[in-house]
C-alpha cells in the first residue's frame, strides 16, 4: 500500500467568504478523520486559518491583492492552489461537505494505489447519481467505471484527482458550476478511465468513503437538515443569523436534484454524440 502522506493532499476548496464554515469543517474533519497523515490545504484568497492539531495550510492565491478590489474566477483560484501541490494526488473537498461519520482512510489508500498502479486520473468518492450508467471493472471490487458519456462525467462532489489530470481539464475565467458542464464535454473526449464508488456496496447501504450530506450551504445559505443537528452533537456553535436558512427542505432536493440532472442528462447526451471518442 502506497504511503497516503507522500501521495496525498487533502484539498479544501473555499472562498474567503465562506469562513464562518472553516471551523466546524476542521473540528469535524479531525473528529471523524484523526488518523489523517495527509498535508491539508485550505485554499482562501487572502485569508488565513490555522489549526493547532492539523498540518494544514492556506494558499492564499490572491495575497497580492490586499485591498480586494479584485477577486480571480473560482477556476483561477483552483489553478493556482493546484500550482502549490506537491503531492501527485489531491483528495478535493469544499468547506461545507461536512463530516458527519467516519472516513473509510483503508478504502481512500486503497483508491490511490489503484490511481497509481492503473493510472487511474479520477475516483469519485461520493457519487449520487443513480441513474447515470456504470460498467464494471476488474481494478477493484468496490469500484465501478463511470460511463465516457456520463451526465456529472466531471463532478465536484469529494474524489481523487491526479493534480496533473485536473489541471488539465480546468480553464481560466469558469465557475465551479460551468467547470462542472464545460469540464464534463471536456473529459468526454477523452479515454480517461473515471472511476466512483460502487453504488450498490456503499450508497444502498447508507454509508459512504466520505460521508457528508450534499451540502451544507445551499445557494450560500445554511441547508438546516444537513447542519443543525450535526453541529449541535457535535457541540459546534455557529451563528446561523449570519447567512440564514436555506427554504428548501429534504424533500423538495430529492424531486428538484432529479429533475435538473434529467434536463441536464437531455443536453449532454446531444453533446455526447458529437465529442465522445468511440469504444
Amino acid at each position: 500500500m502506497h504511503d497516503l502522506r507522500n501521495n496525498l493532499t487533502v484539498l479544501v476548496n473555499s472562498t474567503d467568504t465562506f469562513n464562518d464554515c472553516w471551523p466546524p469543517f476542521f473540528q469535524l474533519f479531525k473528529r471523524y478523520w484523526p488518523s489523517c497523515s495527509c498535508p491539508v490545504v485550505l485554499n482562501t484568497e487572502t485569508r488565513d486559518y490555522a489549526d493547532a492539531k492539523l498540518p494544514l495550510v492556506c494558499s492564499k492565491t490572491q495575497i497580492n491583492d490586499p485591498d480586494g478590489s479584485f477577486r480571480l474566477p473560482w477556476s483561477d483560484c483552483l489553478i493556482r492552489c493546484l500550482d502549490g501541490i506537491r503531492t501527485p494526488f489531491v483528495l478535493y473537498l469544499q468547506e461545507d461537505y461536512f463530516l458527519n461519520g467516519p472516513v473509510d482512510e483503508a478504502f481512500v489508500a486503497e483508491c490511490v494505489d489503484v490511481m497509481v498502479e492503473h493510472d487511474v486520473p479520477h475516483i469519485r468518492l461520493m457519487e449520487v447519481d443513480d441513474s447515470a450508467r456504470y460498467h464494471t471493472t476488474d481494478l477493484h471490487p468496490l469500484l465501478w467505471q463511470i460511463d465516457q458519456r456520463a451526465n456529472y462525467r466531471v463532478s465536484l462532489q469529494a474524489g481523487l484527482w491526479s493534480v496533473a489530470a485536473l489541471k488539465n481539464l480546468l480553464r481560466p475565467g469558469e465557475s465551479a458550476w460551468t467547470f462542472e458542464r464545460r469540464g464534463s464535454v471536456r473529459a468526454m473526449s477523452k479515454p480517461d478511465i473515471f472511476l466512483c464508488q460502487s453504488l450498490e456496496h456503499f450508497n444502498e447501504r447508507g454509508r459512504y468513503p466520505i460521508p457528508y450530506q450534499p451540502t451544507g450551504i445551499v445557494k450560500g445559505k445554511w441547508f438546516a437538515p444537513a447542519v443543525v443537528d450535526l453541529f449541535a452533537a457535535n457541540g459546534i456553535s455557529v451563528d446561523y443569523t449570519r447567512r440564514g436558512f436555506s427554504s428548501e427542505s429534504l424533500h423538495r432536493r430529492k424531486i428538484v436534484i432529479p429533475l435538473r440532472a434529467l434536463l441536464r442528462r437531455i443536453a449532454m447526451a446531444a453533446i455526447a454524440l458529437v465529442v465522445a471518442p468511440k469504444t
